[in-house]
């Protein structure tokens, strides 16, 4: 009698989640109109000439107007000579005046120059210095700002009310980028050294900033202003304003560093009873993060969070949180994930800042892996299982996750007008792929390769002075996770962030032979191992140039990746 070939379908250990809800925070970006704002890209030839080290930001806010008036000062350095630069600025606020520090080269005194303020660009002349120079252009602008149609997806200011009736107000900007309501290099390659924020606002209104407050002062016309101090670098997007008849619930948090730091949350006054418990599970959050990814990086300045009008945003030392203290309706477990989200964005997209929107899976991947992490520690494998599973369910493949050449926000965030753009991938596939990598180099490696993926150098976890942020890609990430790992990782980042297409594990039974193969696109090599449960047996099998070959027991069922271990292309 002949022996029969059978095919078998892949049994997925947690197909039965596949009723799942959308996961809430990312099904919202779906959908939308591209913003005419946009941040990233080729950089400009009249940008790449100079390197931001510090802006000091004053802004007046006039919330019955919805209007602000304020003055930029940027000190940076040349590192090519030229005779002009370029800033970015919406075109929905209007510049006055530009000065330039000295109108000859080292000279400190300002001096007012023209300016052409076209298309979003402030062009500014420059008398023509040597490399390395240090000078200062000082923006005076004001007007009405771009109100965010939709924040925090589509940004800008939002203007909004407590209950009682107070302004409440937000600024998010992370798409269409900062220059929506402040002059800057809009790059996210160039972050300054160190920052000042000094805003005005009517008394009794509170400012809650990034960095460390250094002041409050009454002025003039019940006014009052508010002196913020960034002591590390910052990213553009990360600069934020939340201004509400705050009330503050803090404490001096005990890192694992060992010295304690400022943790606070601005609560508006109708919600503080929820806030003081809110409070204890943000510290429950840090505690993992530290754990996980290292010490809170910004240690030197604050760990803030600031109730907003809008869902959440990842400022540096301000996170926006606007959940309102729903914990997480999705997965149903008890704990808050928007503020866990934005919280790991002070390693991932902070601390370690994509110098490309190209490799914005960087920031987001990551952190949306480490709540499925959370989940585990806190509640157990089946938690972790869920939450994967409600991950896997929104994966699309339309691009991929960290293409290579220059991107611009437009096309790596708002996916709308660009359908080969991953959009809501560089979150759950990008998630997966750190699932995936999990199960390949084992806990142990993988856990290490996290931390040395935030702090390359362990001596930089002991540092508070901002020495420890820096810009990454994709290709420094695989360089690290090799080290580690001891083992080639090109062929694994090439096939999940190189390109959108899965691999497919074809399996065909021969009477007792089994034989496994990797299906990709082009044919790229693919050695990633298969867990296999036979009968009760749970075996590793190495897939050598692709390809395996087992022999099964007489009468034993066998079942491929039993555990959803693998980032695959599955039936249905």
């Amino acid at each position: 009698m002949a022996q029969a070939t059978r095919h078998i379908t892949l049994a997925v250990g947690i197909a039965a989640l596949s009723s799942l809800a959308t996961l809430a925070p990312v099904a919202a970006q779906e959908n939308r109109p591209a913003p005419a704002n946009t941040s990233g890209g080729e950089l400009n030839r009249a940008q790449e000439v100079f390197d931001v080290k510090h802006y000091r930001l004053q802004l007046e806010v006039f919330p019955d107007e919805k209007r602000i008036a304020g003055v930029l000062t940027m000190t940076a350095q040349l590192v090519q000579p030229t005779g002009a630069i370029m800033l970015d600025l919406d075109e929905a606020l209007t510049v006055d005046e530009v000065w330039v520090s000295g109108s000859q080269a080292g000279s400190a005194e300002f001096s007012r120059v023209s300016f052409r303020h076209r298309d979003g660009q402030i062009h500014i002349p420059l008398s023509r210095r040597s490399t390395g120079g240090i000078f200062r252009v000082r923006v005076h602008y004001g007007g009405i700002p771009r109100e965010a149609p939709r924040p925090p997806w589509d940004g800008g200011f939002t203007w909004s009310r407590t209950a009682d009736g107070s302004h409440w107000i937000a600024t998010t900007c992370q798409g269409e980028g900062a220059d929506v309501w402040w002059p800057c290099k809009d790059h996210p390659s160039d972050e300054p050294d160190s920052m000042d924020i000094v805003i005005t606002v009517p008394a009794p209104l509170v400012v809650a900033s990034n960095g460390r407050r250094l002041e409050v002062r009454e002025v003039p016309g019940d006014k009052l202003t508010y002196h913020w101090h960034v002591s590390t670098p910052i990213n553009n997007y990360g600069v934020a304003l939340n201004i509400a008849p705050y009330e503050t619930i803090t404490t001096r948090y005990q890192g694992i560093e060992g010295e304690p730091f400022e943790f606070t949350y601005w609560v508006l006054p109708e919600n503080r009873a929820k806030g003081e418990i809110l409070f204890e599970e943000f510290q429950r959050q840090m505690a993992f993060f530290e754990d996980v990814c290292g010490p809170y990086p910004f240690r030197a300045d604050k760990y803030g969070v600031a109730e907003t009008p809008h869902l959440g945003m990842e400022h540096q030392s301000i996170i926006a949180y606007g959940n309102g203290y729903r914990g997480d309706i999705v997965t149903g477990y008890d704990y808050d994930w928007l503020h866990h989200h934005e919280l790991s964005h002070e390693w991932w997209a902070n601390l370690v800042t994509a110098r490309d929107w190209k490799d914005f899976w960087i920031h987001e991947g990551i952190g949306t892996y480490l709540q499925a992490v959370y989940l585990e520690r806190r509640f157990g494998p089946e938690a972790y299982a869920k939450k994967m599973a409600t991950d896997l369910k929104r994966i699309v493949n339309k691009g991929s996750v960290a293409p290579r050449g220059a991107r611009t926000t437009k096309d790596m965030y708002f996916a709308s007008k660009r359908p080969d753009a991953p959009d809501i991938d560089v979150y759950m596939k990008g998630s997966w792929i750190c699932h995936s990598l999990r199960w390949l180099v084992g806990d142990e490696v993988f856990f290490k390769i996290l931390r040395r993926w935030a702090y390359p150098d362990p001596a930089l976890e002991a540092t508070r002075d901002g020495s420890a942020c820096r810009f990454a890609s994709t290709d420094e990430l695989l360089a690290i996770a090799e080290k580690i790992a001891d083992m080639e990782l090109d062929w694994f980042f090439e096939l999940y962030l190189r390109q959108p297409t899965l691999p497919e594990l074809l399996l065909s039974i021969t009477g007792r032979k089994c034989t496994l193969r990797w299906k990709t696109p082009g044919d790229l090599p693919f050695p990633m191992p298969v867990e296999v449960l036979v009968g009760e047996e749970l075996r590793r099998v190495e897939m050598k140039d692709g390809k395996a070959v087992l022999t099964l027991p007489r009468g034993v069922q066998l079942e491929v990746d039993p555990h959803a271990r693998i980032l695959m292309k599955r039936a249905g």
